[in-house]
């Protein structure tokens, strides 16, 4: 698996969560909705999260291929909570999932808050480390 798909990966088990949306092609997301975006987050809606992977691992002669990704989680405009409250449900998509899109397994390293960007609204950061299936890296 590359990074690229790697990354619509995770963004698609994100846009599984109710509420939350993964629309890569549009259209725009709403204020009632959490978008999903690979890559940066724009401006709107409010709540959002960005995927990036990022960091390679990789062992051939034990066919074991790891990646790191990050979430960059942003909550609505002043509330204080508002990241947190979004990695939850991230957390609980994320931690533990296995065999799954070409995943062996995923698990957090970190989290770390970002602090509110210039409308508000806190921001967040969750890094996970996620094993690729083993059988998809030897062929």
């Amino acid at each position: 698996m590359d990074d690229d798909t790697l990354t619509q990966t995770i963004c698609e088990i994100l846009g599984l969560v109710p509420g939350w949306h993964w629309r890569p092609e549009g259209p725009r997301y709403t204020e009632a909705e959490v978008g999903i975006f690979y890559g940066a987050i724009p401006a709107e809606p409010d709540r959002a999260i960005g995927v990036r992977v990022y960091g390679a691992d990789d062992y051939p002669e034990e066919y074991l291929r790891q990646r790191r990704a990050q979430l960059r989680l942003r909550g609505p405009k002043n509330t204080p909570n508002g990241a947190d409250k979004l990695a939850s449900p991230a957390f609980a998509m994320l931690q533990g999932l296995s065999r799954t899109g070409g995943i062996s397994g995923i698990r957090r390293l970190s989290m770390a808050p970002l602090g509110a960007d210039q409308n508000g609204r806190e921001e967040r950061s969750d890094n996970y480390i996620i094993t690729l299936d083993n059988l998809e890296a030897s062929s």
